[in-house]
């Protein structure tokens, strides 16, 4: 149970984040077609599933940050061709604040391979 809470917090958190750099992008002058909107918030809302579904054994802040390089890797280079080349360091940095937010505030750590 403890772990499809946490899969279900870090989803929405990516989901929310997905909005916040919508609405952050907009904010700034970024003019967003509805496929880069859909975009924006699918891959935040990616980024948040497999922070959750994910079980590394690592630290778990680089944990978010390496998650969010990954997912974010491809969008950035497809932002890169309109100039939104932050979209990667963005993905670090969400990565950072799911997994800070669910693992401290939350308190749904990951799950542990017994050993």
């Amino acid at each position: 149970m403890a772990y499809a809470k946490r899969v279900l917090i870090t989803t929405i958190l990516g989901f929310v984040a997905g909005l916040f750099c919508w609405y952050s992008g907009t904010y700034v002058g970024i003019q967003f077609t509805t496929p880069m909107i859909l975009g924006t918030i699918l891959n935040r809302t990616l980024i948040g599933f497999v922070i959750g579904i994910s079980s590394w054994e690592i630290n778990y802040l680089l944990h978010g940050a390496l998650i969010g390089a990954v997912v974010s890797w491809t969008t950035s280079i497809y932002g890169a061709a309109f100039g939104l080349n932050p979209l990667l360091w963005f993905g670090i940095a969400y990565g950072i604040i799911i997994e800070l937010i669910t693992t401290k505030a939350l308190k749904a750590p990951m799950k542990t391979k017994k050993r």
